[in-house]
């Protein structure tokens, strides 16, 4: 076993333990401040007018708040995860909201069992950057995309765009949750090559002070407010965290 080979089974094994550990620090399904951003964005600029007979997959769906919401709303939804732990969430919310409509599978982002032309929406919330092999995972994503089909992209921002104050948080952050890499518009274009249809950015400055302020106290109210207050800044990549694409075929 070569050393690359080695490297890539610990990313995932780390992946594995440390999303299996955090669904144990969840107790139960509930929609924050931030789930809810998310949500907006995606009912407003991603999904089409007419849903009918449409059909998503949320890769790497962790707590399964977009899966949930989105089989709600009647669209058919697929979860995929690596982590039982969470399918087992999901699985539980699935039977408790009768969401007949949403399947859940176990499988990792850059193999999954559907057929090319199979999807019109992927969404793909703080994922890629997690995954070692990254270009079979986009490539995957466009196979099972139907003509015209859209994804939804979250992943975090490069370093040169971060406050500097706030740059030791994000490097001992990307080291503990395994991150691999970082993006920005012109290499989210160049490793997708899609129309890029709308570009957000979330996670400035307020925003991250906020959430420091939470591991103390913890406030919907101040969580709704610094939401709003970040939705400002959403077309400004300097001193944001994280940058959401939505592309099209």
């Amino acid at each position: 076993m070569n050393r690359h080979t080695t490297v890539n089974k610990s990313q995932i094994k780390h992946q594995r333990e440390y999303f299996a550990k955090e669904r144990k620090s969840i107790q139960k399904y509930e929609l924050m401040p931030w789930h809810e951003a998310y949500l907006k964005r995606m009912k407003k600029g991603f999904l089409d007018k007419d849903i009918t007979g449409k059909k998503l997959i949320d890769i790497g769906s962790g707590s399964g708040y977009v899966a949930i919401e989105m089989a709600k709303m009647g669209i058919e939804v697929i979860a995929c995860d690596i982590t039982k732990e969470y399918l087992k969430f999901i699985g539980d919310y699935k039977k408790r909201f009768n969401l007949t409509n949403l399947k859940l599978v176990n499988c990792s982002a850059d193999k999954i069992s559907l057929k090319d032309n199979s999807v019109d929406y992927v969404v793909a919330n703080a994922i890629l950057e997690h995954l070692v092999y990254e270009k079979k995972a986009i490539k995957e994503w466009k196979r099972i995309l139907k003509p015209k089909g859209k994804i939804f992209l979250t992943v975090p921002i490069k370093y040169k765009y971060i406050w500097p104050f706030f740059l030791p948080l994000h490097i001992i952050y990307d080291k503990k949750i395994g991150h691999l890499r970082r993006y920005d518009l012109k290499t989210i274009k160049e490793k997708f090559g899609m129309k890029v249809e709308k570009v957000y950015y979330s996670g400035h400055l307020l925003k991250m002070l906020s959430l420091l302020t939470s591991l103390i106290y913890r406030s919907r109210k101040l969580d709704n407010y610094m939401e709003k207050i970040d939705s400002k800044f959403s077309k400004t990549p300097w001193g944001a965290s994280n940058v959401i694409a939505i592309l099209r075929n």
